[in-house]
């Protein structure tokens, strides 16, 4: 036993446990709360809630006190435990869900939605707020709608909203500065709070509409504008009476083209599952004023959990972030925690909120018109998987490579003249790009323009790294032809590394052919060179596995080129002159005297610069060379990241 490790008791029946944790689980009070497992780095692995702590958390060290298959990879784990005791139910249930929101623990399911669905924020604290689209929702006290399924239902949703509503659409940074009405004011699209056209008041109102749109109160809005239609009327405040009734006329189109999910007038969610193995979909069907507005679907890996507690742990996730809460939520199962999850949403909403599983009637259509969904979602989402792995399991025949490339890794280079310098890695796992695995490099050893030089550097710090830590991909893809990948085979041998397969993917090349007068550019097939061949392998050019090598090959390039440019859309702190070989702090004062600046310098002929004192005619045709080949993009080319 190493010095220092505690001795380890056997609890009855189960697995063994040390002294420490031993006397954790005989302390447990017997009461409501929340407790956190943790592992000997004391981070928390697991949260969970109970009404009876010590019968709960005593389960899992018994032999057949909780089956889920997480609780065998869980147990062995936990070096420590901690709780919270609470009052009800209810408090435990929202402990439990902040916990998992803080600590994402690794045995708990964590939502991503605030990661992969679009939001509208609306912060309601400014003198005159936007709308603006944000990912993640945070505690800064505005308002949220969403999360939106797509980006497109996002930008339909402002669309209508720009159009019916006449608020502000432009950056802080521009209405600070702004001092005369934009085009948008001219086409009665704002009501420019810039120029102080509307009062605060006034713009209050505009938002009220604007959120009643934005929750779903449709048909709330539409009387609200007919009555302040007929108000102004009244006052022969016609001009505003007709802008009251091309607003109520917009509003109107749109509630008529949303689709009729029940003829009760009636917010409800209602929710589907299918489950596989480890992997759950979850469909959404977002009911507002008894119109169907959105059908997000949420996908996520169960982690052990059954399926119906995967999806309790869904709900309480979905909920805990700041969104509407309809007065119905419709589940195909009955929880076992429904009447604390109703009680929770009641106090959210502030007003009751039902949790129901309905058996029969409409209600019980509609869900299962949810659970139908889930099924067909999910098996979409498993078939472009398979065809992924077909895709992969063809691209290990066609390059004869040694197992299936699960992970892919690809390198790229971005330099100009060798200038901010930079590599980049992209990762794709099972055929879907992994983009926590994306990494970017600074080049660090290699002066002046050596891509294969540039490529050693960025493979041989990922490898060595991989290679400590165990971490290597199973096919390594370079960007380029012979020469880098013999770079990356001699640094393969040199590290020792075996069974790490290699390929390099180079682009067609234009070639012209002449028949007659007529002239015509034709690109070559893309090839694809490994080890031990010497011949290019020309993959069918619409077969899935180019597509794939295509699709990696130009994510490291777009990924490349996006940390080059930012880079250089950085201030430089020196001058262009200092890229230049052979021109030092002489030559370029020197330079800079006699024609007085770099773009005057950059016009001159080789011969006007070989005037200068200090510059031969051999480093007078080099500094032309570079204003006229490797440095057109500096002066030319765009430096906003695409």
């Amino acid at each position: 036993m190493p010095w220092g490790a505690e001795p380890e008791v056997s609890a009855p029946g189960g697995p063994t446990v040390t002294p420490k944790l031993r006397d954790k689980l005989d302390a447990l009070p017997a009461a409501c709360g929340v407790y956190l497992m943790k592992d000997r780095h004391d981070k928390v692995i697991y949260v969970g809630k109970a009404v009876d702590l010590r019968a709960r958390v005593r389960s899992y060290f018994q032999a057949s006190g909780d089956e889920r298959v997480l609780v065998p990879h869980l147990v062995p784990r936990i070096a420590d435990i901690d709780w919270v005791l609470v009052a009800n139910e209810k408090e435990a249930l929202i402990l439990e869900n902040n916990l998992i929101k803080q600590f994402k623990p690794r045995f708990n399911i964590v939502l991503k939605d605030d990661k992969t669905f679009l939001s509208i924020r609306l912060d309601r604290r400014e003198p005159f707020p936007r709308l603006e689209v944000v990912r993640r929702y945070r505690e800064d006290g505005a308002r949220y709608f969403g999360p939106y399924s797509s980006a497109g239902a996002v930008r339909e949703t402002l669309r209508i909203v720009n159009r019916v509503f006449p608020i502000r659409k432009c950056p802080d940074a521009v209405f600070r500065s702004r001092t005369r009405p934009c085009i948008y004011h001219e086409i009665g699209r704002c009501v420019a709070p810039c120029v102080g056209y509307v009062s605060p008041e006034g713009y209050v109102a505009l938002l009220d509409d604007v959120e009643m749109f934005l929750r779903g109160r449709s048909q709330e809005l539409a009387a609200h504008l007919r009555e302040r239609m007929r108000q102004a009327a009244q006052r022969q405040e016609f001009e505003l009476a007709a802008s009251f009734r091309d607003q109520l006329a917009a509003v109107e189109r749109t509630i008529e083209k949303q689709s009729v999910a029940t003829p009760q007038s009636v917010d409800r969610d209602v929710f589907g599952y299918h489950k596989e193995g480890e992997a759950i979909l979850v469909q959404a069907l977002l009911v507002r004023r008894g119109r169907l507005e959105d059908v997000p679907t949420y996908a996520f890996a169960t982690k052990g959990h059954g399926a119906e507690a995967a999806f309790e742990e869904f709900l309480k996730l979905f909920y805990g972030r700041t969104r509407f809460i309809p007065a119905e939520v419709l589940v195909p199962i009955e929880l076992p925690d429904g009447a604390p999850l109703a009680e929770w949403l009641s106090e959210l909403r502030g007003a009751r909120v039902e949790v129901l599983c309905p058996k029969r009637g409409e209600k019980a259509r509609l869900v299962e018109m949810a659970t139908r969904n889930a099924e067909s979602a999910f098996r979409a989402a498993h078939a472009t998987r398979r065809d992924r792995a077909q895709a992969l399991g063809r691209l290990q025949a066609a390059l004869g490579l040694s197992r299936t490339p699960r992970r892919m890794e690809c390198y790229d280079i971005s330099n100009l003249g060798g200038a901010e310098a930079v590599g980049a890695q992209v990762t794709f796992d099972d055929g879907a790009p992994n983009k926590a695995r994306y990494r970017r490099y600074r080049i660090k050893t290699v002066a002046g323009a050596d891509d294969c030089a540039m490529l050693r550097e960025v493979l041989a710090r990922r490898l060595a790294r991989g290679l400590a830590e165990g971490d290597l991909p199973d096919l390594l893809v370079v960007d380029g032809g012979k020469g880098q990948l013999a770079v990356a085979e001699q640094l393969v041998r040199d590290l020792g590394i075996a069974g790490l397969d290699i390929a390099s993917l180079a682009k067609g090349r234009e070639r012209e052919t002449t028949r007659g007068t007529l002239r015509r550019r034709t690109r070559t097939d893309e090839r694809v060179f490994v080890p031990g061949r010497p011949e290019a392998i020309v993959l069918p050019a619409d077969s899935p596995e180019l597509y794939l090598l295509e699709r990696i090959r130009d994510e490291a390039h777009r990924f490349a080129l996006a940390y080059h440019r930012k880079l250089r859309g950085q201030p430089y702190k020196g001058s262009i002159l200092d890229l230049i070989p052979g021109v030092g702090p002489a030559r370029k004062k020197a330079l800079v005297a006699r024609f007085g600046s770099v773009r005057a310098i950059r016009v001159a002929t080789p011969e006007e610069l070989a005037t200068v004192e200090g510059i031969t005619p051999k480093l007078a045709a080099a500094i032309h060379a570079f204003f006229h080949s490797e440095a057109d993009a500096l002066f030319d080319q765009p430096t906003a990241q695409p």
